[in-house]
C-alpha cells in the first residue's frame, strides 16, 4: 500500500466516520421524539383515565336524577290509590 492508497483509504474512512455521526445525529433525534411522545401519551391516558371517572360519577348522578321522578310518581299513586280506597271505604259505611 501506497502513499495515494492509504491517503484515499483514510479519506474513505472519514467520510464514513462523518456519515455515521449524521446518521447518529439523526437517531438521537428520532429518540428524543418518541421519548416526548411516550410522555405525551402517558399523561393522555392518565386524563383519559380521570375522564372516565368522571363519566362514570355522572352517569350515577344522571341514574338518580332519572329515579326522583319515578319515585314521585310512585307516591302520587300510592296516594290516589288510597284516597280510592277511603272513598270507597266511607261509600261502603254509610
Amino acid at each position: 500500500m501506497d502513499q495515494i492508497e492509504a491517503t484515499e483509504t483514510l479519506a474513505r474512512h472519514g467520510e464514513q466516520i462523518k456519515t455515521l455521526f449524521e446518521r447518529m445525529g439523526n437517531l438521537e433525534k428520532l429518540t428524543d421524539s418518541v421519548n416526548k411522545l411516550a410522555i405525551s401519551l402517558e399523561r393522555l391516558t392518565a386524563k383519559q383515565t380521570a375522564t372516565e371517572k368522571q363519566v362514570e360519577h355522572l352517569a350515577s348522578d344522571v341514574e338518580g336524577i332519572k329515579e326522583k321522578p319515578a319515585k314521585r310518581w310512585e307516591l302520587v299513586v300510592g296516594a290516589v290509590i288510597s284516597a280510592l280506597v277511603g272513598a270507597g271505604i266511607a261509600l261502603l259505611i254509610k
